[in-house]
């Protein structure tokens, strides 16, 4: 059922997208088109992770100084431009495509599995900025983003302590044991780890008179956003509100007049007004004769025959040697029958539809993460076996 869910909504797309005879794809095409923002939101990652790529190459001379402030501003420019001009070849759009589709419906379908595995696909530590880069493919399930940045903001306080007390205990070497740190200390520390808003914090704790802070009113005040004195004053107010003032506000109670209300025996009750109930935007779509097809459905057809093989090539003829020994170390655990008896299988498989539920299936009982690089290179070649004419750009993006 969801595998004939994700196939009618990739031919809803590329009818939408795709025009008779297009070779490429624009991305900022692509943004007009009346598609799904989590669609667009894939394809403009994938486009961001080209440009990280550049700019990493761009960066890697060491003979010229990148960061300054005048040359990255033209760095900035410079990668805009690039962005508007990013194309998607037919083929790559189209295998792209049912990556973003596949890949939103196991979110939505098993959100901790799939974003586990998409977060930790090529390594088991990842930083919070890959974390927040990675979550952009995903514009759904909100929560699950807000919930990680109140989790990254509560560590980092927890960071920020422990780095307090190691100060505090090296300060307690040369003076009365205490738990407080004077806030001249604290404003060099917050200032030198280029913390400007908690540095600011601190300010404002100083101008008000404080001139020690414990590690309690420090949590308190990074926490809140508000001073010793601020917090004192929010507290006082609530206590102003007494249980038995509450109960005497006497809530308005305007007199309403009704006036009298004649019915004629005659009178007819109209029927309700039924309103139509817009049709999901994934709907199945029913099956279209052959003589009644549209041109949207002429052209999916069109599309998906460009793409394709006369015939089916046999898959071992399609992987490397080197590749085929780097896929039995890492998919296969070195285990070269599976390995063998896996692609043999492959070869009986007529079509992609069949091969990728297959490959799925595989990547799920060997607990392979299917959003690894490994993985995807994988799925590629096998890829290339069903859509002969994609081998080309699947090549260049392997290598």
């Amino acid at each position: 059922m969801l595998e004939q869910v994700i196939e009618n909504i990739i031919n809803k797309i590329r009818k939408e997208v795709v025009s008779a005879q297009m070779e490429y794809i624009p991305l900022n095409y692509l943004m007009t088109r009346n598609i799904p923002d989590s669609v667009k939101h894939f394809f403009d990652q994938e486009v961001e992770i080209w440009l990280r790529e550049e700019a990493e190459k761009f960066t890697a001379n060491e003979r010229f100084d990148y960061d300054m402030p005048e040359v990255r501003v033209l760095i900035d420019k410079l990668f805009d431009i690039l962005k508007s001009t990013a194309t998607f070849h037919i083929n790559k759009f189209n295998q792209l495509l049912e990556r973003a589709i596949k890949l939103e419906a196991n979110y939505l379908t098993r959100p901790h599995q799939t974003l586990t595995q998409f977060l930790f696909k090529d390594s088991f530590l990842i930083t919070t900025m890959d974390v927040y880069d990675m979550l952009k493919y995903f514009d759904k399930f909100q929560y699950y983003k807000d919930a990680l940045t109140d989790y990254f903001n509560l560590k980092y306080l927890r960071e920020i302590s422990q780095m307090v007390k190691i100060i505090i205990t090296f300060m307690n070497e040369g003076r009365e044991p205490s738990d407080s740190l004077s806030t001249e200390v604290l404003l060099q520390s917050f200032k030198d780890r280029n913390l400007d808003d908690y540095a600011a914090l601190i300010q404002a704790e100083e101008n008000e008179g404080t001139e020690k802070i414990d590690v309690t009113e420090l949590e308190a005040l990074l926490r809140t956003g508000k001073t010793a004195k601020q917090r004192r004053r929010v507290e006082a107010e609530k206590e102003e509100i007494s249980v038995e003032e509450i109960a005497d506000i006497e809530t308005a109670k305007p007199e309403i007049q009704v006036e009298e209300i004649t019915v004629k025996a005659e009178a007819k009750i109209p029927e309700p007004e039924v309103e139509e109930v817009e049709e999901e935007e994934y709907e199945e779509e029913e099956a279209v004769p052959a003589e009644s097809m549209t041109a949207a459905d002429q052209l999916a057809n069109m599309v998906a025959a460009k793409i394709k093989g006369d015939s089916l090539e046999d898959l071992e003829n399609l992987i490397p040697r080197k590749m085929r020994k780097k896929i039995i170390k890492r998919i296969f655990k070195k285990n070269e029958s599976q390995y063998t008896q896996f692609t043999e299988f492959i070869n009986q498989v007529p079509t992609w539809k069949q091969a990728s539920a297959a490959i799925d299936e595989m990547f799920y009982q060997t607990g392979i993460n299917p959003y690894s690089r490994d993985a995807l290179e994988f799925s590629d070649l096998i890829y290339n076996r069903y859509f002969p004419k994609d081998r080309k750009v699947n090549r260049e993006e392997i290598m």
